[in-house]
């Protein structure tokens, strides 16, 4: 059996990674003295759900659903007031912000619409074209 100073780090971050799984975190930051380091995984896509009722007739036609995705590589967070599934957006709104080197980069809706999903959570890392909102279109 191998002691915890006798693994490469490899092994160290591959025990780490199957841990993040394991126990579905994001990250797992370690702290001895005179060292640190982190480990962490980008957010999965959540599937949205929706919900139809069996009396409810079927559309003629299906809703126009836009994704907006993240034009940057960063942080992402909600604006305030932080949008909602369902909700209403008239106009153009900023939904939330992509924090790269400290500088808010906006995500706006581009025009009217529903909140289909919301894709993200505060403070998940995202990708550049990495969904963040799903929006039925007018």
């Amino acid at each position: 059996m191998t002691q915890p100073g006798d693994e490469s780090i490899a092994q160290h971050v591959a025990r780490l990674a199957r841990f993040l799984v394991e126990e579905d975190l994001e990250s797992v930051r370690i702290e001895r003295p005179h060292e640190s380091f982190e480990v962490g995984r980008t957010a999965t896509e959540r599937p949205a759900v929706t919900l139809v009722s069996p009396k409810a007739p079927l559309a003629q036609s299906e809703p126009r659903v836009e994704r907006i995705t993240a034009d940057r590589v960063g942080i992402f967070h909600f604006s305030r007031p932080i949008p909602l599934e369902g909700e209403r957006i008239d106009g153009d709104r900023e939904l939330g912000y992509v924090e790269q080197l400290g500088i808010r980069n906006a995500v706006r809706s581009r025009g009217p619409g529903y909140v289909r999903a919301i894709l993200q959570r505060d403070g998940d890392l995202v990708d550049y074209g990495r969904p963040l909102f799903e929006l039925d279109r007018d």
